[in-house]
């Protein structure tokens, strides 16, 4: 059986699977690297309004405007796409290749956890079914053990239909994980983490994919800054919703769904009166790598 059969199979049974080995350490000490310096970069310039989930935990939020590196990681390896294209893509998208995707990203961030995460889900609503509509994808930076604040999961939870309770972590199995690793879950399963007992980080990068006519958690192509936007294939930007961003007005477009031709060059065309917006004073020129 091959890799991505059996993953599927593993998440369409336990609502997630663990993946081994995906991304090399070089790649990993590299991204922890990155991370550590937008988390402290960012510090002073992030919201104080912030889930009552991430509060407390060191977060860096919207990693595909901050540095190409992030997305390069993102769409490297190909079974995490596939096994995405598999549950999250749209056959009726007619103006992408169904060999290509259509599903997008809804968040991009980074996260080291220290406190005990309560047992949670992240698709707001159950409910029963086969069509998954959103999936997480957590890319291990650092080891990850229960004594420093592992995933815990409920294996089968997805399929309850209900809403996760806080004595569901009596069911959780602890999901330990090594350097370069990838934890792949359907958003319907119960899942937590235990607390970090240790004085380290124990940093994981974490994308949310969704169906594309899903609400992107922050408002990506808007957001973009053009010196990544040029670099990236026409298949990337679908997969950052640049393809099902919602028109102004019926005089600026009424089909939701676009394809490759009809593309912008100047991501500005996604911005209120072609402005600028404040990530472009991010100062990204004084990342300065340790």
């Amino acid at each position: 059986m091959s890799e991505l059969k059996t993953a599927i199979e593993k998440i369409e049974t336990d609502g997630y699977c663990l993946l081994r080995g995906v991304y090399d350490k070089q790649q990993m000490a590299e991204a922890l690297n990155r991370v550590r310096w937008w988390d402290k970069f960012c510090q002073d310039r992030t919201s104080d309004k912030v889930p009552f989930l991430n509060v407390g935990q060191s977060t860096v939020y919207n990693l595909q405007n901050k540095d190409i590196f992030f997305l390069n990681l993102l769409f490297g390896p190909k079974i995490p796409q596939d096994i995405q294209v598999h549950f999250l893509n749209d056959r009726w998208f007619k103006q992408i290749p169904q060999n290509e995707p259509n599903y997008i990203v809804r968040s991009y961030i980074a996260r080291s956890s220290n406190h005990e995460l309560p047992m949670h889900i992240d698709s707001f609503v159950p409910y029963l079914g086969d069509h998954v509509f959103m999936m997480q994808y957590s890319i291990i930076l650092e080891d990850q053990s229960a004594k420093n604040g592992c995933t815990v999961v409920v294996p089968g939870s997805h399929k309850a239909g209900a809403y996760t309770t806080q004595d569901a972590r009596k069911d959780a199995i602890a999901l330990e994980s090594e350097v370069g690793d990838v934890v792949v879950w359907d958003s319907r399963l119960w899942h937590g983490t235990t607390a970090n007992e240790t004085d380290g980080t124990r940093w994981a990068i974490i994308a949310t994919f969704c169906r594309w006519w899903c609400k992107q958690h922050w408002n990506i192509p808007q957001a973009m800054p053009q010196e990544i936007y040029d670099q990236l294939t026409p298949s990337q930007k679908a997969v950052l919703g640049f393809c099902s961003v919602p028109h102004l007005d019926e005089a600026h477009g009424i089909d939701l769904k676009c394809g490759y031709d009809d593309l912008p060059s100047d991501v500005r065309a996604y911005r209120p009166k072609g402005e600028a917006l404040g990530v472009e004073t991010l100062g990204r020129a004084e990342l300065k790598l340790e």
